[in-house]
């Protein structure tokens, strides 16, 4: 394998194996490669939704203190390379080929299948045992107690942003049962801080974390933050009080994500390796940008994506969708993977719109355009299908006007096909 294109077909050849939750790969691709994760000091991300806008608040807040910080993120926008970041340095291509060669025959003599996940969380881990950044951010891809980020057995610092139904075939069919996979990640002895909301929810984790002789922290009810009128919030921490505090990123949801990222950063001080700032948490705040979330990528008439990918997300879009739309006209461009709720997902997203155009993304997993524009077809009048994200995107730029609104929502992948459309830089 010499060529950055062999290895990447070699890779996405992987994924044709799907989804197969388990440790037992990564824990073998990771002990012939040296354990790399024990090398490492890792914040351990998992949850429904909010676990990229989280992430990129907590490292932007890492890097103003003078710390590098590694991320491992999922999906990618256009790159390969986008899941594997130190501080704005993604992964290099050379360095992509170099890892795979590395892998590929321990992966060989592994058998039983092992999938892209197991794949690129080992080398992501590598990755970073060589590079040595301060702090990993590390994401998990799916659940949490069998996601193969789980390989890591003594992060600094474990967080849940919320749990929500999804991706029930795999992780239960309840909340509390999607909440004790998300918990997997829990560990003896390490904080937690979480977002989770909902009472019984919160009383099974921290029932969990008094089992492993360790604190949790969550939103709206040990630290908090208020919304000003004016746009602004002020953070009542552990240890820290901010007021006046400004993010760039649009969303109410936004604010709370960044509340989690603020207590991670005391709980993280705790460390010794950094004393929080409060001049620099402001900056590092304003600074945030996670791509393709509520982005605005043109004018005349406006076009914004939004990676909204199930009932949690589509349902904290509503009120900012709404407010964007105003008294102009909605063409939604929705595109759904079917693994998702499909119904409930476009029963509110499709009863917003004057005109709906549905799409999907180059995968086995797509919900079929036919299927959307059927539910689609029960709360708005207008309907039509487009087998590609290219040609909806043709297609509502077609039939728009000036003063009109283009909104591309559904799924993270729909997103980075209208990224690669529309040649857009992903900018962190």
């Amino acid at each position: 394998m010499t060529s950055f294109q062999e290895t990447l077909d070699y890779l996405y050849g992987l994924e044709h194996f799907g989804i197969s939750l388990g440790l037992e790969n990564i824990n073998e691709l990771c002990s012939s490669a040296g354990d790399p994760q024990n090398s490492l000091r890792i914040v351990h991300i998992a949850g429904s939704n909010g676990k990229g806008s989280t992430l990129a608040f907590l490292k932007q807040m890492l890097q103003a203190h003078g710390l590098s910080v590694g991320v491992y993120s999922s999906p990618h926008l256009r790159h390969f390379s986008e899941r594997i970041v130190i501080d704005e340095t993604p992964i290099s291509e050379t360095e992509i080929v170099a890892l795979t060669r590395k892998l590929r025959p321990i992966v060989e003599n592994i058998p039983r299948i092992v999938t892209f996940f197991d794949f690129t969380t080992c080398m992501a881990l590598l990755y970073f045992a060589e590079k040595k950044p301060d702090i990993v951010l590390l994401e998990t891809g799916l659940g949490g107690r069998l996601d193969a980020t789980n390989v890591t057995q003594k992060p600094l610092l474990t967080m849940i942003t919320n749990i929500a139904l999804e991706h029930e075939e795999f992780l239960g069919s309840t909340l509390l049962e999607i909440a004790a996979e998300k918990a997997g990640i829990l560990k003896p002895g390490v904080p937690l801080v979480s977002g989770v909301k909902k009472g019984k929810v919160r009383d099974f984790m921290s029932e969990k974390q008094r089992e492993m002789a360790a604190s949790c922290d969550f939103l709206g009810r040990d630290f908090r933050l208020r919304r000003s009128a004016d746009g602004t919030f002020s953070y009542y921490g552990v240890e820290n009080r901010f007021a006046g505090l400004k993010i760039t990123m649009p969303g109410r949801h936004q604010q709370d994500n960044a509340a989690l990222a603020l207590r991670a950063l005391e709980s993280l001080a705790h460390e010794g390796i950094f004393e929080v700032d409060p001049d620099l948490v402001a900056r590092a705040l304003l600074k945030v940008r996670w791509p393709g979330r509520l982005q605005k990528v043109g004018s005349y008439p406006d076009i914004y994506l939004d990676g909204a990918h199930n009932l949690h997300g589509v349902r904290a879009l509503e009120p900012e969708l709404k407010r964007l739309k105003g008294g102009r006209r909605l063409i939604l461009l929705m595109g759904v993977m079917k693994d998702k709720r499909v119904k409930e997902m476009t029963s509110r997203l499709a009863s917003l719109a004057d005109e709906v155009i549905v799409t999907q993304a180059p995968l086995d997993r797509a919900c079929s355009p036919e299927q959307l524009a059927e539910e689609a077809r029960l709360h708005c009048d207008q309907v039509s299908i487009s087998n590609s994200v290219e040609d909806a995107l043709l297609q509502a730029k077609a039939i728009a006007q000036a003063g009109d609104l283009i909104f591309l929502t559904g799924s993270l992948y729909c997103v980075g096909e209208a990224f690669n459309v529309l040649d857009l830089p992903v900018i962190w």
